[in-house]
């Protein structure tokens, strides 16, 4: 292993607490008085004697005006928030808007936003929204009920690339109000609620008046307008995009950064040089870049939740369907594919099992990341079996003789390898995706299994996947979406599909849970879905891995971020300046 690092920042929990100390003073929508306390002086009485003053304090100014944020380049690079993005590329436009539901950064739980309040109605489906009043957009319009209508209409339009364009396409909104409107569904959908807030991201709410006079937003145009803490500047087609803060005070929280920046740089070695020479001022590293930045002057900064993992996922053990329910078409095992080898258990299980996660956590993480006893579903979560981690080491751990036993049990031997293909393409959310699929791949040749290594254009590989042609690939996916969506969107025959396999065993307990909106039923449902899926190594389990940024404390003071939402980069609004 060549990425290998025993080296545990200090810096690290410093940083977390510093972090968690500035949010009560970061986070916004106070409605009181904010003139600082130190001012609230009474007005003297006319005979008062003259009293001593003093100069006026003048405030600090950031040293900067605009910061810049090195990124990967998005999979989807597009001006248009309603069609021509994914949750995963949503980031670089969302300084401009904001979200039904909000997350709190601190504590990522949910939180009104544009949303003053949502209830269910009683027919248990339907939610009942109410607005806030006076939320200016960009150009100058109102928020109301049509602006809603208008993003659902652009989410589910028929050419739209959102991953959940078939939900929206059933939402109807029913207005009752300018600011208060039913959000109607054709029945009960689970994952509805979080699928409107900041936590999931894809619902940013776009302004209906700058659409309808300037229409679907080119690379070559602007953005329609939204209600966020930035405006859309300028944007370079393929290297960058500029935002502008807000002229006014925002209503939830204004920045510090009269501007920001997003740049694309895919070079780790450039992000890093990029970062220590002050060109940008924050990004995202691996472990070796991230050693010598601290050296340098560097800070980590921690996300202040645990959401995100890394895993890899089984391509091709489709369900052989039609449609959204289980009904097999003709092929004798019920999959697209009868040859795949993801349908042979003792193959998963070796793949698994071939895995040094302590070498793989070292090299990565510094040690830092979770072992993943199941996808999905954390060990904080009412739905976790504890039985899960007691079985693990069996199950997961390390162990290439066991592998190898395991492979021969079912016909692959050094005459006659297994072969697959592994994705070593980069993964937006999470920089060192190919390496470390790399060094996954040096392990499973260890147990003899000959792999072709593929680097492959999201662009040229997502139709081969929705078209479900792909059967013996694995790839590694970075993501940060909760228990109900993941296990939808890696283990089940609904669309958006392709990226995991699809175990006949558990669709049917998948679908049940998409359709209940209670939330203990939820979890008990997650627990039956989780004791089929540990032992049939439905996917390569990983990491939960601690979401981390690097930057220049020479220009950025803090920032208070979750990390778990799509995007990684998330709360633009809550980054604070160095002041001189």
């Amino acid at each position: 292993m060549t990425n290998r690092i025993g080296l545990k920042f200090i810096v690290l929990p410093m940083i977390l607490a510093l972090v968690l100390a500035l949010a009560a003073a970061c986070s916004g929508d106070d409605d009181g008085d904010t003139t600082p306390i130190a001012t609230q002086v009474p007005a003297a009485a006319s005979t008062a004697a003259p009293v001593a003053t003093t100069a006026p304090v003048v405030a600090a100014k950031p040293v900067i005006e605009r910061v810049v944020i090195g990124a990967l380049t998005p999979s989807f690079l597009s001006n248009n928030i309603g069609r021509g993005v994914r949750p995963q590329s949503q980031f670089q436009l969302v300084p401009m808007y904001d979200y039904l539901i909000g997350t709190d950064a601190v504590t990522g739980l949910l939180q009104p936003q544009l949303a003053e309040s949502w209830t269910v109605e009683p027919n248990g489906v339907d939610f009942r929204i109410k607005l806030r009043e006076g939320i200016p957009f960009h150009d100058g319009s109102t928020l109301s009920w049509r602006d809603i209508e208008r993003t659902v209409t652009e989410l589910g339009a028929e050419d739209s690339e959102h991953t959940h364009q078939r939900n929206y396409k059933t939402v109807v909104i029913e207005p009752i109000s300018e600011l208060e409107f039913i959000w109607k569904l054709p029945g009960p959908l689970a994952e509805q609620v979080r699928r409107l807030s900041q936590q999931v991201g894809g619902m940013e709410v776009m302004g209906s008046a700058d659409y309808d006079a300037s229409g679907p937003p080119l690379m070559t145009t602007a953005p329609t307008v939204g209600t966020g803490a930035y405006r859309f500047l300028e944007r370079d087609q393929t290297s960058n995009i500029v935002f502008e803060r807000v002229d006014y005070d925002h209503w939830l929280n204004t920045p510090e950064f009269q501007e920001l920046e997003m740049r694309w740089l895919d070079e780790e070695s450039t992000r890093l040089a990029a970062l220590l020479t002050g060109e940008v001022h924050i990004t995202q590293i691996g472990p070796d870049s991230t050693e010598q930045a601290v050296k340098d002057g560097m800070l980590v900064s921690t996300g202040t939740q645990q959401g995100a993992r890394i895993f890899g996922g089984f391509q091709g053990a489709y369900l052989d369907n039609t449609d959204s329910s289980y009904e097999a078409q003709g092929t004798p095992c019920g999959y697209t594919t009868c040859d795949s080898p993801w349908l042979i258990p003792e193959v998963r299980k070796a793949m698994n099992k071939a895995l040094d996660k302590d070498a793989l956590n070292e090299a990565f993480f510094r040690g830092d990341a979770q072992n993943m006893i199941i996808q999905a579903i954390p060990e904080s979560s009412p739905a976790f079996n504890p039985a899960w981690k007691v079985n693990y080491e069996a199950e997961y751990g390390f162990d290439p003789a066991a592998s190898r036993a395991l492979l021969e049990s079912v016909g692959f031997t050094s005459s006659s390898p297994l072969e697959i293909n592994v994705d070593v393409s980069g993964v937006p959310a999470y920089s060192q995706a190919g390496d470390m699929m790399e060094s996954m791949a040096g392990m499973w040749e260890d147990i003899g299994i000959k792999l072709e290594l593929k680097t492959i254009d999201n662009a040229a590989k997502r139709p081969l996947e929705r078209a479900l042609m792909l059967k013996d690939w694995i790839e590694l996916t970075a993501t940060a979406s909760f228990d109900v969506q993941s296990t939808r969107v890696h283990m089940a025959d609904i669309s958006p599909r392709g990226g995991g396999m699809e175990p006949i065993e558990i669709n049917a307990l998948i679908k049940e849970l998409q359709k209940t909106m209670d939330t203990t039923v939820q979890d008990q449902l997650l627990r039956q879905i989780g004791d089929i899926a540990h032992p049939a190594h439905v996917a390569v389990n990983l990491f939960w891995v601690p979401p981390q940024i690097v930057l220049n404390p020479e220009f950025v003071d803090s920032w208070v971020w979750p990390g778990n939402v799509s995007g990684l980069w998330s709360h633009f609004e809550m980054l604070r300046a160095h002041k001189k």
